[in-house]
């Protein structure tokens, strides 16, 4: 598992954790997409309001967030329990496993996270204390917990039975293979206007002249980055002494972990100074406003589309069990939060 170089938007795992890649480009992750979302917006007035207590609790009040979160999340209003996860639990109850501590199923981090985020994001890092106790570094599970996914701590590697084993590969193929039909069918409109609405804030006035002020402040301290997505990659990197590949459970020394924790400290001050997050959460909220509102028809279609898709799957699962090939689904080396 590689970390990547840029902010682009970076795919996750949940198995035995959650593993981040990078998608090639917003171009060929949104490839295929139809036509029909409505993208005409007006730029929004924000003036400096107080930055939100959390990431979380500013998207949950946000208007795209339920879409953003379809087939990911167990709880996200538009379609309860009809997520990946879900159908991997399915699966494996199927497969003679329920209540199994291994789920093959993926979630997505968009590029501005607009379903659920940890503290750090295009905003900066929200929230001083939890720089000072955690850094960079999560407790795992907090990712998926926001989604409403209840995650049982995953078996030790080479301790599942085999036929077990030949389960969750088999499940882990055939969750992927919806995932990745979804994306590219019901689900890709959703797609294209995570995208808009990324690309908006990214050239919002507002949002771009707290952003230059964020990184005059992370300079004076010492910190030569230009975005604050960026802190989050380089810091984890280092932390792992510059490695790409990170493997769970990892032993990192205290010189390295206090070294995170007064970089994401900084960037939490930073980003208070220069009201980023004030500037940035108001913005994100009014362009996803307009744009809901102007393709409401478009989306409530997709929600159906992707519903009756799900409904299909799930109910070719004891048949698929039975003639697909198994495939081994790869265990991700890093348990993110």
């Amino acid at each position: 598992m590689r970390i990547p170089h840029a902010p682009r938007a970076p795919r996750a795992r949940t198995a035995l954790g959650l593993l981040i890649s990078c998608c090639a480009g917003l171009a060929a992750c949104m490839a295929g997409a139809p036509e029909g979302p409505n993208t005409t917006v007006s730029t929004p007035s924000v003036g400096r309001p107080q930055p939100p207590s959390s990431a979380q609790a500013a998207l949950s009040r946000d208007a795209f967030t339920p879409y953003a979160a379809l087939g990911q999340s167990n709880d996200d209003g538009l379609a309860p329990h009809e997520s990946s996860n879900a159908l991997a639990d399915a699966c494996m109850t199927a497969a003679g496993y329920p209540n199994s501590g291994n789920l093959p199923f993926s979630v997505e981090f968009g590029p501005a996270e607009l379903a659920f985020s940890p503290p750090w994001g295009s905003w900066g890092y929200l929230g001083t204390a939890e720089a000072e106790q955690y850094g960079f570094r999560l407790p795992p599970g907090s990712v998926v917990s926001a989604l409403g996914i209840d995650a049982p701590p995953p078996n030790s590697p080479g301790t599942i039975p085999a036929a077990e084993q030949t389960a969750f590969d088999t499940c882990g193929a055939l969750v992927q293979s919806f995932t990745n039909a979804v994306q590219n069918g019901s689900l890709a409109g959703i797609g294209t206007l995570t995208s808009v609405i990324y690309n908006d804030v990214l050239h919002d006035v507002a949002v771009n002249k707290a952003l230059q002020a964020w990184s005059e402040c992370m300079a004076r301290n010492g910190y030569d980055y230009h975005n604050p997505q960026d802190v989050f990659f380089k810091e984890t990197q280092n932390i792992n002494g510059g490695k790409d590949q990170i493997s769970a459970g990892e032993t990192v020394s205290a010189a390295a972990s206090q070294a995170q924790i007064a970089a994401a400290v900084t960037d939490a001050n930073c980003t208070q100074s220069a009201d980023l997050a004030g500037a940035y959460y108001p913005v994100l909220a009014s362009y996803e406003r307009q744009l809901v509102d102007a393709s409401q028809q478009a989306l409530t279609a997709a929600v159906q589309q992707y519903r009756a898709a799900y409904a299909s799957e799930l109910a070719k699962l004891p048949a698929q069990l039975r003639t697909a090939e198994v495939q081994p689904f790869g265990r991700p080396r890093w348990v993110a939060p």
